[in-house]
């Protein structure tokens, strides 16, 4: 009689890890014997938090696998991350095991390398899994490419991004324009040369050009101040030009501000 009560209480207590892990919402990958439905696994690669499908070399890369059966996460399973280069090889320091936290998720994250042949094209990232019997996996696709070089012009009251607006200045006032200046894996870029031209567009007196010259510093940025007329003829919309030349590649960038009579 004591061996028939001894396995009703193992099967009363397996029901209720069953109960409390459906309350929960998380499964233990230990706790079936057979495989539940709806097991699924998801893979997502993650740039500074958020989801995204394209980075820079040397950017890093955060790949997240979520493990699931019906909707509930599964704790403690182990996930098997594998990282295909664009030319097909594989990325050793990206290839590892990792169980599942309580959360269902596993991770891991490395850094594309640069200078390299094998940085720049099409990622591929698969994750496997074999849960409760049953082995499953996914894939996700990311890109490694180069953006065009930059420059972007602003003013000490704004316009930081390409062709926006540098505030509202006073007659008479001192202006400071920036530029920055950025490669093509989006570094700053010290020791540029940089031009910055100012001039009023209005067409009932004469344009003021402001021609200006000056380095990008150790951040790569390049700044020139001097101080807006003080007649009013010079009231209105100004138009700033910003040039550069990075390699064989002419940058510019513009923006608008408007200076005002002295209320």
């Amino acid at each position: 009689m004591a061996r028939v009560d001894s396995k009703k209480e193992v099967i009363a207590a397996s029901l209720l890890a069953v109960a409390v892990a459906a309350i929960l919402g998380t499964l233990s990958y230990g706790l079936f014997a057979e495989a539940p439905p709806n097991v699924r696994i998801d893979v997502f690669s993650r740039k500074n938090g958020a989801l995204s499908a394209s980075f820079l070399p040397s950017d890093e890369v955060f790949l997240e696998a979520m493990l699931t059966s019906k909707n509930a996460s599964i704790a403690g399973a182990p996930v098997f991350f594998d990282v295909k280069t664009p030319n097909g090889t594989d990325f050793q320091p990206a290839r590892r095991t990792v169980p599942t936290d309580n959360l269902g998720t596993a991770n891991v994250t490395f850094q594309i390398p640069w200078p390299s042949d094998i940085s720049l094209g099409v990622w591929q990232a698969t994750v496997t899994s074999s849960v409760y019997g049953q082995a499953i996996n996914a894939t996700t696709n990311f890109e490694c490419e180069l953006v065009p070089p930059v420059i972007d012009v602003y003013t000490q009251k704004g316009g930081q991004g390409q062709n926006t607006p540098g505030g509202t200045f006073l007659l008479n006032e001192t202006l400071i324009l920036y530029a920055e200046v950025r490669d093509p894996i989006n570094h700053t870029v010290p020791h540029v040369l940089v031009a910055f031209e100012a001039k009023i567009n209005n067409s009932t007196s004469n344009p003021w050009m402001i021609p200006l010259v000056n380095m990008t510093d150790a951040s790569g940025i390049a700044s020139v101040a001097t101080r807006l007329p003080p007649d009013a003829a010079y009231a209105g919309t100004w138009e700033v030009y910003a040039t550069a030349q990075y390699q064989d590649t002419v940058l510019i960038d513009t923006l608008t501000f408007v200076a005002q009579q002295t209320p």
